[in-house]
């Protein structure tokens, strides 16, 4: 294995250069200034708490974060992937951060692999690059939330579809279901769609499956994996069962009587434009008039790619074009039909769907590449491409995080630095106010880095000192509310700004 590895880098030095230097493109763009750029709101917060129980022996859950549909959860998997690395960060939410990223530059690799593994290093190259600049991509990396290592997990999955399906290895039905029950504890919105994805495809290529111990161990992998949730829905009769059901049924999470419904014309036209800006916004941010164009062109190469599989004989068939197919656009047939949730398709309900797009994306530009003739029209595509993202990325890396409105773990330490240093080596009370209300973010920070850097934490008797933290929130009318509360409790001494992060020093208002 190894001797074939250094084999193929040694005959291809050029390509492997090349991907070496997008994946360590790629891991800056996910790694640098995580400590002041961090996102560390209301999950980021309730995650860390949560694992806080973990170290402690407090609590083992049997449930993940919540979904955006109500009273269904995920798994508990997130919860235990990002426990070790609290542990080696002694608790610190940016070494969990860039072990979560480590996942996303992986996927960097493992996309050049499956575009290696089933068309041609090019085109692995090609996928490799506009997985690793992506502005939004990049973003979507650096997230600590449970949907940013999904893509590594995503593409896991598509390999062992290809090696199942295509090269009849049965032994990666093991890495199928083994990423699938990843995936559905990590996002359950894209991954769901898994389910008749696979279906279709075997209905497609009719696998033989001679060796069932395979199949065995990989049903008892993926229900394994279920087991904790399955517990859960015995203890308390069912709830997410119940609740599925009703949501499917359009009594939860609908401002309609239906979750399921033919669309109009209208919300046909409206749904594939939201189609067309998520998926294209991974490749250019501004979605200007030339990317409608290049959709057009691309979503043209997609049909022509379908069609030809009807046309030529069965031999000839490119089988990965048909599971990228099927990956991506059976999926978003069926949401054509989905009115649920408000009507709401948010970006990261598609997390699941982004490989195989950029695959195909990858492919598409690759055919500019069999004649020198259109070479210049492959060039014109990645520059247009590179010329975007970089820009973009280098305003965001390198931005300041005085921003009135910008909120983040940069800001927040420094707002709790500048409480500690106020309060001095006297006793004090802290009152939190963020958007929207619940400040888990601050339920954790100031237990784990006051403790950690001052020794103590905020008081919980009521004391003559108290001070205000609260961040910047569009409803002013809601965050006047808050103040005009506390002003009734302590008047203003002193006032400082971090960002979107405020502070105020008070004195309690002795009411005597």
């Amino acid at each position: 294995m190894i001797k074939e590895i250094k084999k193929e880098i040694r005959q291809n030095k050029l390509i492997y250069i090349l991907l070496l230097v997008i994946i360590l493109a790629s891991a800056f763009f996910r790694l640098y200034r995580v400590s002041d750029l961090l996102g560390f709101y209301y999950d980021q917060g309730r995650d860390a708490l949560k694992v806080q129980e973990i170290l402690t022996f407090k609590d083992f859950p049997m449930i993940g974060p919540t979904t955006g549909i109500a009273g269904l959860f995920l798994g508990p998997f997130w919860f235990y992937l990002i426990t070790p690395f609290y542990w080696l960060g002694k608790g610190n939410p940016v070494i969990a951060a860039n072990f979560i990223s480590l996942f996303d530059v992986g996927a960097v690799f493992l996309i050049y692999w499956v575009g290696k593994e089933f068309y041609s290093r090019k085109v692995g190259l090609l996928a490799a690059l506009f997985w690793g600049c992506s502005f939004y991509l990049v973003l979507s990396g650096r997230w600590l939330s449970n949907p940013a290592p999904f893509p590594f997990f995503t593409l896991l999955f598509i390999l062992g579809i290809g090696k199942f399906f295509i090269q009849k290895k049965e032994k990666y039905l093991i890495l199928i279901l083994t990423s699938l029950a990843i995936c559905l504890q990590l996002e359950m919105a894209s991954a769901v769609f898994f389910f008749p994805v696979l279906l279709v495809l075997y209905f497609i290529f009719r696998p033989k499956i001679i060796n069932r111990k395979y199949l065995w161990i990989s049903l008892g992998i993926f229900f394994g994996f279920l087991l904790p949730q399955v517990l859960f829905e015995i203890k308390n009769n069912f709830l997410m069962t119940r609740n599925f059901f009703l949501f499917n049924k359009g009594e939860i999470n609908t401002d309609s009587s239906k979750t399921w419904a033919w669309p109009t014309f209208t919300f046909l036209k409206e749904r594939a434009l939201t189609y067309r800006q998520i998926l294209f916004s991974k490749l250019e941010v501004n979605q200007q008039i030339g990317t409608k164009f290049l959709f057009v062109f691309w979503l043209i190469f997609s049909i022509w790619l379908a069609i030809k599989q009807f046309i030529v004989k069965k031999k000839e068939r490119e089988k990965m074009d048909i599971i990228l197919l099927v990956f991506l656009f059976l999926p978003l047939f069926f949401l054509f039909f989905f009115v649920g949730n408000y009507g709401q398709l948010y970006d990261y309900y598609l997390i699941g769907f982004f490989p195989a797009f950029i695959l195909l994306f990858a492919l598409f530009v690759s055919f500019f590449s069999r004649k020198i003739l259109y070479w210049p029209i492959m060039a014109l595509i990645i520059v247009w491409f590179l010329s975007s993202n970089l820009l973009f990325l280098k305003h965001y890396l390198t931005s300041g995080v005085d921003n009135p409105q910008n909120i983040s773990l940069g800001n927040q330490i420094q707002a709790i630095d500048w409480i500690y240093q106020q309060a001095g080596e006297e006793e004090f009370n802290v009152a939190v106010y963020v958007p929207p209300v619940i400040p888990y973010a601050y339920d954790y920070l100031f237990p784990w880095y006051g403790q950690r850097h001052y020794g103590r934490q905020p008081s919980t008797q009521e004391g003559s000192l108290v001070l205000v933290l609260y961040e910047f929130d569009q409803n002013l009318m809601r965050l006047d509310a808050w103040l005009a509360d506390q002003d009734k409790i302590a008047e203003t001494i002193l006032t400082e700004k971090f960002g979107g992060v405020a502070v105020e020093r008070r004195a309690r208002i002795n009411d005597n």
